[in-house]
């Protein structure tokens, strides 16, 4: 790598990251609220959050990583014009295609970057996300006992709390069971412990009373007891086996060939391809941003049109690499529209480098129009 290379690689690793970690963080923070809820709902302590939110880092840098890339390079070429070293690169005999390298390079890495963790590390998080979501809903002790709350596990049943100590006794317990039949039975005891083994869960009632109601017949027995177990299990969720995802397997275990695939796995194809489209996006990126302001004349007033033409041509492309998507998911059979964005990418990033060698002044209308009448 030569030493300009070399220093604008350089260049591009500061605002890279800056960019990387604001994007970033603003999509982590979006979807680490959703997570706020299972925890919530579920009972489970700070650590869980925590646990759950660092799943979502590899697929928030995996989807941010292009943007991040692109805007890089838009503020670094940016700063170049702006400080005249573009300018002194160009004096110095620096052509534009000598100029694109730095970016292919750094391409290059994002390329290298995004496809490990869209095949490999993004996959591999995504399935422990899961399978510790799945191990949270089934964990219904830590749903049923709560303090100062009423719970109602399923119709017809209420539990209720007074204190939690930290020993695991439980204090003020009161459960209440109603029937179809409007029979009532009511467990209460000053205090109880939870006995849980890998078969069953049971509540232990101590000095309690067991008080039922048959309101056909206005009677009501209390029975006095020294320790009573109560059946919890039944309160178990029955989630069935978790199945995995396409989201959630490395590239190497999914069907390649969309067209070919079975009906069944052909999502699963499409969204091992989708992953080598993001990661070619991430290669292409770079170069692109930079040819967006060194493809036009230098301005004095500065770049506020070109700037904002690159946000919106970045919004566009990454608009319709996820319309692409969803039209191969409904028709497979054209499963080659899912490159139509990257090409699309590839020819205006070609388009720009050609205009900054021959220059705006080389393509107006009219040269174009004598040179396609001398085709036809």
């Amino acid at each position: 790598m030569k030493l300009i290379d070399r220093y604008i690689v350089k260049q591009l690793i500061g605002p890279f990251l800056f960019f990387l970690l604001i994007f970033a963080g603003i999509l982590w923070l979006n979807q680490a609220l959703k997570i706020v809820d299972v925890v919530i709902e579920n009972g489970q302590p700070g650590m869980v959050f925590i646990e759950l939110s660092s799943y979502l880092l590899p697929r928030v840098i995996e989807s941010v990583f292009p943007v991040a890339a692109f805007a890089a390079a838009v503020f670094l070429t940016n700063r170049l014009y702006s400080e005249s070293e573009y300018a002194a690169l160009t004096a110095a005999g620096q052509t534009p295609l000598q100029f694109s390298r730095p970016f292919i390079i750094f391409g290059m890495i994002c390329f290298l970057s995004v496809s490990a963790l869209a095949h490999y590390i993004t996959p591999i998080s995504n399935s422990a996300f899961q399978t510790r979501q799945y191990e949270i809903r089934q964990e219904f002790l830590s749903q049923l006992v709560k303090e100062g709350s009423f719970i109602s596990p399923k119709k017809g049943v209420t539990f209720y709390f007074g204190k939690v100590q930290e020993d695991g006794l439980l204090k003020d317990i009161l459960i209440r069971e109603t029937s179809k039949d409007g029979n009532q039975t009511i467990h209460s005891a000053p205090s109880g412990r939870i006995v849980d083994n890998d078969t069953n869960a049971k509540l232990v009632l101590i000095n309690g009373a067991l008080q039922r109601y048959d309101p056909e017949n206005r009677l009501l027995n209390v029975v006095q007891f020294d320790s009573l177990s109560y059946d919890l299990t039944q309160f178990a969720k029955n989630l069935g086996p978790r199945k995995k995802s396409a989201a959630e397997t490395i590239t190497t275990q999914l069907p390649w060939w969309i067209a070919s695939a079975p009906a069944a796995e052909q999502s699963s194809a499409i969204e091992a391809q989708s992953r080598l489209v993001k990661a070619l996006f991430s290669l292409i990126m770079p170069l692109l941003g930079a040819a967006v302001l060194f493809s036009g004349n230098f301005s004095r007033a500065g770049f506020f049109y070109r700037i904002t033409f690159a946000i919106l041509l970045l919004f566009s492309l990454n608009t319709l690499r996820g319309a692409a998507e969803s039209f191969v998911n409904k028709t497979p059979s054209l499963s080659f529209t899912l490159y139509s964005p990257l090409a699309l990418s590839c020819f205006i990033t070609t388009l720009l480098i050609v205009l900054t060698i021959k220059g705006w002044n080389g393509f107006t209308l009219a040269d174009i129009f004598k040179k396609w009448r001398t085709l036809k």
